[in-house]
């Protein structure tokens, strides 16, 4: 059913809020969303209709197309908190997960997770400003090349300003990734602190060493 001149209504849309939608990666012709009424659905964009769907036992965080042509359940691997965020890496067949288990190379809530567009390194952001560059080549020589930094951060006196950082986007060409912020965190700083949320958002970009 359309809504506006570009705006079209999924038919059998998810029961809750949506946390992930994606195209496949090789055509427009199917969309995946993923939602908290714990489901994973499959749409034929062109018919306007749900082709599959998954049912699983919690809210379904985040979503990724793993082949555009095929669908199929398989238990690849688990984590002891939720997973928050998961990307498919086709050209090396890797699976790249963020949770909240604490098992990353970040201290807090994974925020997002991307892909490098030369599939060689992946970054994971956190709530707590921070963001970290891991490489999946498991040799020493290239996981010396990993690092992490803070960003998105504003202290003035005794206030800090830490700012989550949500998404994650790759320039193709340049091979740079820019990190988005949507909510600010203030903390005073020693034995008290106070954590009131502030909307807000700003951009910053790095580029791959």
């Amino acid at each position: 059913m359309t809504t506006g001149s570009n705006e079209f209504k999924l038919n059998q849309p998810p029961e809750d809020g949506i946390s992930s939608v994606k195209f496949s990666p090789n055509t427009s012709q199917f969309l995946l969303a993923s939602s908290w009424d714990t489901s994973v659905r499959l749409y034929g964009v062109p018919t306007n209709s749900m082709r599959l769907k998954y049912q699983h036992t919690c809210a379904v965080l985040d979503c990724a197309f793993y082949h555009p042509m095929h669908a199929w359940k398989n238990l690849v691997g688990t984590h002891d908190a939720p997973i928050r965020c998961v990307e498919y890496c086709p050209e090396v067949n890797v699976m790249v997960t963020g949770n909240w288990d604490q098992t990353s190379s970040l201290k807090y809530q994974t925020g997002c997770i991307g892909v490098f567009p030369n599939k060689q390194a992946y970054v994971l952001s956190s709530v707590a400003g921070r963001v970290a560059v891991e490489y999946l080549d498991p040799s020493p020589e290239v996981q010396k090349k990993k690092y992490a930094f803070k960003c998105h951060r504003l202290k003035e006196n005794t206030i800090e300003q830490i700012y989550p950082v949500n998404a994650i986007s790759f320039h193709n060409i340049h091979n740079t990734f820019t990190q988005l912020l949507l909510q600010v965190h203030t903390s005073k700083l020693g034995s008290q602190s106070c954590l009131p949320i502030k909307l807000g958002c700003s951009l910053s970009t790095r580029t791959q060493i």
